[in-house]
């Protein structure tokens, strides 16, 4: 057999085996990329990138880092347990720097991920478009649960300074969406996966069912008093943050919590 055959023949039994492989990379990618045109598809994707998720989250990590050193103590998020005594036991000088490190780290991580000047540019150009898409889903929920609460029940929530409204919400989405969608749903999943043989999009249904109701009990734990409709409908607004934090990423869920939590903190108090 010529030299020319051969490689033809390993040619052709290759392409089979790149289908396939090509076929379960799609497979393993969200049900929205696999059904979207293909430059929709190439921006989801971008989105969910580490290296975008990181340049799309260092604004809300700043604002929340530096605002919480002159903002009033109720703007601390509730499940946010280390900056108060870090703002105890640092100087200011010290306190505000590390803030800022942490978001120039993120930078820098991005940076570094994306090896290559044009890259890091790609990737910053499309935390642009995340940041307002993660908006609007934002004030479209704030909206509902505004309608909700003029025709159920209202909550009573004082009236604050625009400074701790800002903070409070970039703090509520980087955290709470840390603590409860990207740890706690992905914990839930790994650990039930391995326990268990049961279809994948059962173990992800109950994971989200699950972080919803622990996300909803957080609230009255971290001191308010319980009661049925707001532990209803924040276990409702959980369940969909954890949609958005899975089929869009957490920088998408993040920005989109701290939207909704401005919007309904500044209308509700207002």
């Amino acid at each position: 057999m010529t030299r020319t055959a051969t490689t033809t023949l390993r040619a052709s039994r290759s392409r089979p085996a790149a289908r396939r492989s090509r076929a379960a990379g799609r497979a393993d990618r969200p049900l929205l990329e696999r059904i979207a045109p293909a430059w929709l598809a190439r921006y989801w994707h971008a989105t969910r990138e580490a290296e975008t998720v990181a340049l799309a989250i260092a604004p809300l990590v700043l604002v929340y880092g530096v605002g919480l050193a002159h903002a009033s103590e109720h703007a601390r998020a509730g499940v946010d347990l280390v900056s108060g005594q870090l703002l105890r036991v640092l100087p200011a000088t010290g306190y505000l720097a590390l803030q800022i490190a942490i978001a120039g780290g993120l930078v820098l991580f991005a940076a570094v991920r994306s090896r290559a000047t044009a890259s890091f540019r790609e990737r910053l150009v499309v935390s642009g478009p995340l940041v307002g898409e993660a908006i609007v889903y934002g004030l479209t929920l704030g909206g509902a649960i505004l309608w909700l609460f003029d025709r159920l029940a209202a909550l009573a929530i004082a009236p604050s300074p625009v400074l701790d409204r800002t903070v409070a919400a970039a703090g509520a989405g980087l955290y709470e969406e840390l603590l409860f969608r990207l740890l706690l749903i992905t914990v839930l999943v790994v650990l039930v996966r391995r326990a268990f043989d049961l279809p994948r999009y059962a173990v992800i249904g109950g994971a989200v069912v699950l972080s919803s109701l622990v996300f909803a009990a957080a609230h009255h734990l971290a001191g308010e008093p319980f009661a049925l409709f707001p532990f209803a409908y924040r276990t409702v607004a959980g369940a969909l943050f954890a949609g958005l934090f899975l089929s869009r990423g957490f920088a998408v869920a993040a920005w989109s919590h701290a939207a909704y939590d401005f919007y309904t903190l500044t209308l509700l108090a207002g």
